[in-house]
């Protein structure tokens, strides 16, 4: 036998063969499991990189869900506040609340000088009621009796309810408390 035989490149050498081609196929094998490392490796690297972009984004929300707790917390103590305000007299809020004050302020003075208009037309009544030849008392009565006639719509000269939309508005109120009292 020559050495010819026991060289591995021989095509009659049939282990040598075999030898070859089971280590052409662990060199494959070898490769698909470096490719397989390689892209496990970059998977990994992926997973990695999308739980800290999770955790980023979980302690951003959590961060959020507690300034948003605490703004609620805000509302809810502000929501207190103005519900014990609105309760008190229109009077004690303005004493609390600058602009609120003006606009009281305001609808107060307007209320007074309709008080005034209201007294000056009473006093002006009671005087010609006087003048005509009725005392102070039929006058009041005749008053009472308008104040009736005003709220039935039923007046001689066009002073009805229904002619002031907030006499309107109210006019049902006023007869119900009248009736009570």
């Amino acid at each position: 036998m020559s050495n010819d035989y026991l060289d591995p490149n021989n095509p009659l050498n049939y282990a040598a063969q075999e030898a070859n081609n089971r280590a052409r196929t662990a060199e494959s094998h070898e490769r698909a499991a470096r490719e397989d490392l390689e892209a496990q490796k970059f998977a990994n690297k992926s997973n990695v990189d999308l739980i800290l972009q999770l955790r980023n984004k979980i302690e951003a929300e959590s961060q959020r869900a507690s300034e948003l707790q605490k703004e609620n917390e805000r509302l809810k103590a502000e929501k207190q506040f103005f519900e014990k305000l609105f309760s008190l007299p229109m009077k004690d809020i303005a004493e609390n609340n600058g602009k609120f004050k003006e606009t009281y302020e305001a609808q107060q003075l307007a209320l007074a000088k309709w008080i005034l208009s209201q007294k000056a037309y009473a006093e002006t009544a009671i005087q010609i009621g006087i003048e005509a030849g009725k005392t102070k008392e039929e006058v009041q009565d005749l008053y009472k009796d308008n104040v009736a006639s005003v709220l039935a719509n039923a007046t001689r000269h066009g002073n009805n309810a229904v002619s002031n939309p907030v006499l309107k508005e109210h006019a049902s109120i006023i007869i119900e408390k009248q009736s009570h009292a």
